[in-house]
C-alpha cells in the first residue's frame, strides 16, 4: 500500500492518568505510554525469536505502542494512555532527517582517490508544520504563546497567559486501516517550536506555519502495526 496525503493526518497527544497493573487491570485498544515493565512476567507484547536474532528489543519505559484491547498489565507495569486530538488548522507536513558523518581519510586512502568517512553518533529531524490561521484553536494559541504574551477574555473572565517556551507532543499517521491484516503507519513526534510565520496579506488565505525540531529524549519513534 502507497498512501497518498489524505490517508494521514497530525494529532495533538493529551496524556492521562497512569494506569497501574496488578495481573487483573486490562487495556482498551488504543496508544500508550510505558511508565514500567515488570521485571519478569510483563504484560506487554514481546517481540519474536526471529526479531530478537535480527537485533530488535523489548518494549520499555518511555516507549510509545498500541495495545490490542484486553491486554493485561502484570504487577509492575505501568501505562499512561495517549488520546490523540486532530489538529484543525494543518495542511501540510514537512519531515527532514539529517545525520552527521566524518572524515577519516589518512595516506592509506590516498591510492583509492576517494576520501573515507564514518557515521557519527547522532541524527537530527527537522520541519516545517503549515496550514490557515484559526482563532478557535488552541494548539495554534499555545504555539503564539511562545513568541508573544496573550490576553484572554473568555466568558466574561481576563487573564494574561505570560510567554512561555513549550514541549509539544504530535503525533501523525501516514495511514490508518480499520481491515484487519492491513499495516498502519504512525509516527510519535515529541518537537519544540524554532520559529513562527504568522503573515496576514490583503487578501487571500491568512497562512500560518512552524518550524520545529525533533527531541531525541522523549524517545520519537515510528510505530508499523498490523491491525488485528
Amino acid at each position: 500500500m502507497r498512501p497518498g496525503g489524505k490517508d494521514g493526518f497530525l494529532y495533538r497527544v493529551v496524556f492521562g492518568t497512569a494506569i497501574t497493573g496488578d495481573g487483573t487491570v486490562t487495556l482498551d485498544a488504543g496508544f500508550y505510554k510505558i511508565v514500567s515493565r515488570a521485571a519478569s512476567g510483563s504484560g506487554f507484547p514481546a517481540p519474536s525469536a526471529d526479531m530478537i536474532a535480527s537485533g530488535y528489543k523489548a518494549l520499555g519505559p518511555g516507549n510509545i505502542y498500541y495495545a490490542e484491547a484486553g491486554q493485561e498489565l502484570e504487577t509492575g507495569d505501568a501505562v499512561i494512555p495517549l488520546t490523540l486530538k486532530r489538529i484543525s488548522f494543518v495542511t501540510d507536513v514537512q519531515d527532514s532527517g539529517q545525520k552527521q558523518s566524518h572524515d577519516v581519510t589518512t595516506q592509506a586512502d590516498v591510492d583509492s582517490g576517494s576520501r573515507a568517512y564514518i557515521s557519527g553518533a547522532f541524527q537530527e529531524r527537522t520541519g516545517t508544520i503549515s496550514g490557515v490561521v484559526d482563532v478557535d484553536s488552541e494548539e495554534q494559541r499555545e504555539l503564539f504563546n511562545e513568541y508573544r504574551e496573550i490576553v484572554y477574555q473568555l466568558g466574561g473572565n481576563t487573564g494574561v497567559a505570560p510567554a512561555k517556551s513549550l514541549e509539544h507532543e504530535y503525533m501523525m499517521s501516514r495511514r490508518e486501516a480499520a481491515e484487519s491484516g492491513e499495516t498502519e503507519m504512525w509516527e510519535y513526534m515529541p518537537l519544540i517550536s524554532e520559529s513562527i510565520q504568522a503573515p496576514k496579506p490583503m487578501d487571500g488565505v491568512q497562512s500560518f506555519s512552524f518550524n520545529y525540531r525533533i527531541d531525541g529524549k522523549r524517545k520519537p519513534c515510528m510505530i508499523v502495526r498490523e491491525v488485528a
